[in-house]
Protein backbone atom coordinates (compact mmCIF):
# COMPACT_ATOMS: atom_id res chain seq x y z
CA UNK A 1 0.00 0.00 0.00
CA UNK A 2 1.51 3.30 -1.23
CA UNK A 3 1.48 6.28 1.61
CA UNK A 4 0.59 9.45 -0.35
CA UNK A 5 3.43 12.53 0.82
CA UNK A 6 1.24 14.55 2.77
CA UNK A 7 0.50 11.33 4.71
CA UNK A 8 4.23 10.78 5.65
CA UNK A 9 4.64 14.57 6.93
CA UNK A 10 1.64 14.17 8.96
CA UNK A 11 3.00 11.00 10.68
CA UNK A 12 6.33 11.97 11.12
CA UNK A 13 5.50 15.48 12.95
CA UNK A 14 2.65 13.80 15.16
CA UNK A 15 5.42 11.14 16.08
CA UNK A 16 7.84 14.09 17.03
CA UNK A 17 5.35 16.24 18.90
CA UNK A 18 4.35 13.35 20.94
CA UNK A 19 7.99 12.51 21.74
CA UNK A 20 8.90 16.15 22.87
CA UNK A 21 5.68 16.23 25.33
CA UNK A 22 6.80 13.35 26.99
CA UNK A 23 9.92 15.14 27.82
CA UNK A 24 8.16 16.34 30.96
CA UNK A 25 6.80 12.93 32.64
CA UNK A 26 8.72 9.77 32.92
CA UNK A 27 7.94 6.32 34.91
CA UNK A 28 9.48 6.14 38.25
CA UNK A 29 8.29 2.54 39.40
CA UNK A 30 6.99 0.37 36.43
CA UNK A 31 6.06 -2.12 39.29
CA UNK A 32 3.06 -0.24 40.06
CA UNK A 33 3.17 2.09 36.71
CA UNK A 34 3.37 5.77 38.72
CA UNK A 35 4.07 8.24 36.43
CA UNK A 36 5.89 11.77 38.05
CA UNK A 37 5.88 15.10 36.30
CA UNK A 38 10.36 15.76 35.95
CA UNK A 39 10.85 18.91 38.69
CA UNK A 40 7.20 19.19 39.89
CA UNK A 41 6.71 21.45 42.80
CA UNK A 42 4.97 19.76 45.72
CA UNK A 43 3.50 21.84 49.01
CA UNK A 44 2.42 21.19 52.29
CA UNK A 45 0.96 22.96 54.80
CA UNK A 46 0.96 21.61 58.33
CA UNK A 47 -0.23 23.82 61.89
CA UNK A 48 1.59 24.00 64.61
CA UNK A 49 -0.20 24.57 68.14
CA UNK A 50 1.11 23.08 70.79
CA UNK A 51 3.72 24.19 73.61
CA UNK A 52 2.54 27.86 73.24
CA UNK A 53 3.57 27.55 69.45
CA UNK A 54 0.70 29.26 66.80
CA UNK A 55 2.81 28.32 63.68
CA UNK A 56 2.25 27.89 59.88
CA UNK A 57 4.44 25.79 58.23
CA UNK A 58 4.55 25.46 54.22
CA UNK A 59 7.04 22.92 52.90
CA UNK A 60 7.58 22.70 49.41
CA UNK A 61 9.40 19.75 47.93
CA UNK A 62 11.21 19.23 44.44
CA UNK A 63 13.31 16.16 43.04
CA UNK A 64 15.98 16.70 40.97
CA UNK A 65 18.86 14.06 40.13
CA UNK A 66 19.09 11.90 43.38
CA UNK A 67 18.04 14.52 45.43
CA UNK A 68 14.74 16.21 47.24
CA UNK A 69 15.40 19.67 47.51
CA UNK A 70 12.43 21.55 50.24
CA UNK A 71 11.96 25.04 51.25
CA UNK A 72 10.24 25.89 54.80
CA UNK A 73 8.96 29.14 55.66
CA UNK A 74 7.42 29.16 59.29
CA UNK A 75 4.94 32.46 59.97
CA UNK A 76 2.72 32.85 62.60
CA UNK A 77 -1.00 31.54 61.91
CA UNK A 78 -2.60 34.91 63.12
CA UNK A 79 0.45 36.91 60.57
CA UNK A 80 1.63 38.05 63.15
CA UNK A 81 5.52 38.97 61.72
CA UNK A 82 7.20 35.54 63.76
CA UNK A 83 9.95 37.90 65.23
CA UNK A 84 7.31 39.95 67.10
CA UNK A 85 5.69 36.63 68.88
CA UNK A 86 5.48 35.68 72.22
CA UNK A 87 6.41 32.14 71.74
CA UNK A 88 9.11 32.94 69.16
CA UNK A 89 12.02 32.97 71.65
CA UNK A 90 11.59 29.55 72.58
CA UNK A 91 10.46 28.23 69.25
CA UNK A 92 14.59 29.60 68.44
CA UNK A 93 15.85 27.71 71.15
CA UNK A 94 14.76 23.91 69.59
CA UNK A 95 14.59 22.07 66.48
CA UNK A 96 12.03 21.38 63.54
CA UNK A 97 11.96 17.59 62.66
CA UNK A 98 10.25 17.56 59.17
CA UNK A 99 9.05 14.29 58.82
CA UNK A 100 8.20 12.98 55.47
CA UNK A 101 5.66 9.79 55.75
CA UNK A 102 3.64 7.78 52.93
CA UNK A 103 0.30 7.53 52.44
CA UNK A 104 0.14 4.94 55.59
CA UNK A 105 2.16 7.16 58.17
CA UNK A 106 5.19 4.93 57.55
CA UNK A 107 8.34 6.93 57.68
CA UNK A 108 10.63 7.89 54.55
CA UNK A 109 12.86 10.24 55.75
CA UNK A 110 13.75 12.78 58.82
CA UNK A 111 15.00 16.09 59.02
CA UNK A 112 16.19 18.01 62.30
CA UNK A 113 17.02 21.91 62.07
CA UNK A 114 18.12 23.95 64.49
CA UNK A 115 15.98 27.32 64.29
CA UNK A 116 18.65 29.42 64.55
CA UNK A 117 19.76 28.12 61.20
CA UNK A 118 16.52 29.58 59.39
CA UNK A 119 17.00 32.94 58.10
CA UNK A 120 14.34 36.11 58.21
CA UNK A 121 11.93 36.15 55.53
CA UNK A 122 10.37 39.48 54.52
CA UNK A 123 7.08 39.91 52.72
CA UNK A 124 6.19 42.45 49.51
CA UNK A 125 6.36 45.33 52.13
CA UNK A 126 9.58 44.38 53.38
CA UNK A 127 8.87 43.45 56.68
CA UNK A 128 10.26 40.35 58.03
CA UNK A 129 7.26 37.93 58.65
CA UNK A 130 8.34 34.45 58.48
CA UNK A 131 11.59 32.44 59.20
CA UNK A 132 12.95 30.13 56.18
CA UNK A 133 15.48 27.35 55.56
CA UNK A 134 16.60 25.71 52.04
CA UNK A 135 18.32 22.50 52.02
CA UNK A 136 18.10 19.50 50.00
CA UNK A 137 19.39 15.57 51.04
CA UNK A 138 19.74 12.17 49.22
CA UNK A 139 16.81 10.02 48.64
CA UNK A 140 15.85 7.38 45.77
CA UNK A 141 13.44 8.57 42.97
CA UNK A 142 10.94 5.67 44.02
CA UNK A 143 11.02 6.83 47.79
CA UNK A 144 10.21 10.73 46.85
CA UNK A 145 6.98 9.49 44.35
CA UNK A 146 6.11 7.35 47.83
CA UNK A 147 5.42 10.47 50.40
CA UNK A 148 2.11 11.51 50.97
CA UNK A 149 2.46 13.61 53.52
CA UNK A 150 4.77 15.67 55.96
CA UNK A 151 4.82 16.24 59.57
CA UNK A 152 6.68 18.82 61.60
CA UNK A 153 7.69 18.18 65.51
CA UNK A 154 9.37 20.02 67.86
CA UNK A 155 12.69 19.39 70.00
CA UNK A 156 14.43 20.93 72.77
CA UNK A 157 11.46 23.23 72.64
Amino acid sequence: MKIRQPNKFLMITISLLVLVGCDNYEFVNTDEYLVVKKEETKIYYLETTWKGLNILSEVKTKYTDGKVYYIIDVSDIDGVPILETDYYETLNQGYLEIIFRDKDNFELHEESIKVTNFSIGVDDNNIETTIVKQGSFDLEESEYIKIGKVRIGTQGI
